[in-house]
């Protein structure tokens, strides 16, 4: 009997799936794999599409371990974990950062900002193939010391207390440093490996707004030009050669969107890539359209020079959620937009090029069967993650849960096919 057949490599590959999607432990499971593992198969290509590994777990009421046993002003404790806004890969072994935005309450606590450290190890094929392990928590602090404080009435800095930081960015540079970027400025800022501000970026006053207020609904009424309120600079991203940041404002800037006469939130789909070369600082923008304007953006990491994955996605969650993208973007070719001051709200004229993109993942697409469980609001963090054993790179993908005690944490792990050329790690 020949097992070289094109229907055989078919019937292989449906065998693969069963075996991985089959719960296992269950006389069914382990059928299969026996049975998958008795084929003399040749060379079948079973790793050419996207797959999903598995989705890993922190609860809601998890503790990190930053030492704090105080309350905040909502009565939670200080030392909750979650709020995952940015994950990024540290290069060696399975360990990753996670950072956590403002903290909990929408900006209403004095939460002080810190990352944490995971270990993340990824075994196909098991009964937990995701597993998440807690490793450190370290604070972030200015020149002087003082713990940044999510808190958005802490527009000035006091003697104990940095300004108000909401960081949503994360990116390791070359020389062991890290970069953040900040939702209220917004704000680039570069710290040391133990969390400590060495230098802040200079950016372009119309994206920045000249009344800041603890208010949103005031923020935005009482400024013409600059991020809507809470809607600043929701991604970074670094080039492969470590010479760039490119930020991602999450929606359009105030000037850039149509807004009612109480000046409220501005609406529009045409949204600001901002890249910054860390050397000399000069910075251009690109244009990144919407799918619609109801979505949002909420991370952006490099690939290539010229690549690079973004996070779109509504504002919705279980089975409510519509809109759940990873794109993938190419600023080749378009239109640098850094001294045009107000873009249209809609369609851009012949002059204006934005950045061409294409759906890379789209978590309600039913392969991945994802339950409603599993499809949480936010989608924020993103990045490249360590090599399987089979040669495959991984892509992580972080929720924000709002530091709810009924939400977890989850971290989407992905495995990319081979002959992908993603950014080597």
């Amino acid at each position: 009997m020949s097992f070289n057949s094109q229907n055989l490599i078919t019937s292989i590959r449906r065998l693969l799936s069963t075996c991985r999607n089959s719960r296992k432990g269950t006389l069914t499971g382990a059928l299969v794999c026996s049975a998958m593992l008795a084929l003399p198969v040749e060379d079948s290509k079973a790793n050419d599409r996207i797959e999903l590994i598995g989705v890993g777990e922190l609860s809601g009421t998890a503790s990190d371990v930053s030492g704090q046993s105080d309350k905040l002003e909502n009565g939670e404790p200080h030392n909750r974990l979650g709020g995952f806004s940015a994950l990024e890969y540290s290069g060696k072994e399975h360990r990753y950062v996670a950072l956590p935005d403002r903290g909990p309450d929408d900006g209403a606590t004095g939460y002080q900002c810190r990352y944490q450290v995971l270990d993340i190890d990824v075994t196909p094929g098991t009964d937990h193939p995701i597993n998440l392990k807690l490793v450190d928590s370290v604070m972030l602090v200015d020149e002087q010391g003082r713990p940044f404080t999510g808190s958005s009435s802490a527009i000035e800095p006091t003697k104990s207390c940095a300004v108000r930081l909401d960081p949503e960015g994360f990116r390791f540079s070359d020389n062991g440093n890290f970069f953040v970027s900040d939702e209220y400025g917004p704000q680039l800022i570069e710290f040391t490996s133990v969390g400590k501000e060495v230098k802040r970026f200079q950016l372009p006053e119309h994206l920045c707004v000249a009344n800041p207020s603890e208010s949103k609904a005031e923020e935005n009424k009482t400024n013409s030009t600059g991020r809507s309120s809470n809607k600043g600079m929701e991604g970074l991203a670094i080039s492969p050669d470590k010479s760039t940041l490119i930020g991602v404002m999450q929606h359009v800037l105030l000037q850039d969107g149509e807004r009612n006469e109480d000046g409220g939130v501005p609406v529009g789909v045409n949204c600001r890539i901002v890249q910054v070369d860390i050397a000399t600082g000069d910075v251009k923008e690109f244009v990144y359209q919407l799918d619609a304007s109801e979505n949002g953006l909420n991370e952006i990491l490099a690939v290539s020079p010229n690549e690079f994955l973004v996070i779109e996605r509504d504002h919705y969650s279980g089975a409510e959620a519509k809109f759940k993208k990873i794109m993938k973007i190419n600023l080749e070719g378009a239109t640098e937009v850094q001294d045009i001051e107000k873009l249209p709200a809609g369609s851009l004229p012949p002059s204006i090029k934005p950045v061409a993109k294409q759906v890379l993942i789209d978590f309600l697409a039913p392969e991945f069967k994802l339950s409603v469980a599993q499809l949480p609001e936010k989608l924020e963090g993103l990045t490249l993650g360590h090599t399987l054993s089979d040669g495959r790179q991984t892509l992580l993908v972080a929720s924000d849960n709002d530091f709810e005690a009924e939400a977890p944490s989850l971290i989407y792990v992905f495995a990319l096919p081979g002959q992908k050329n993603f950014a080597a790690r």
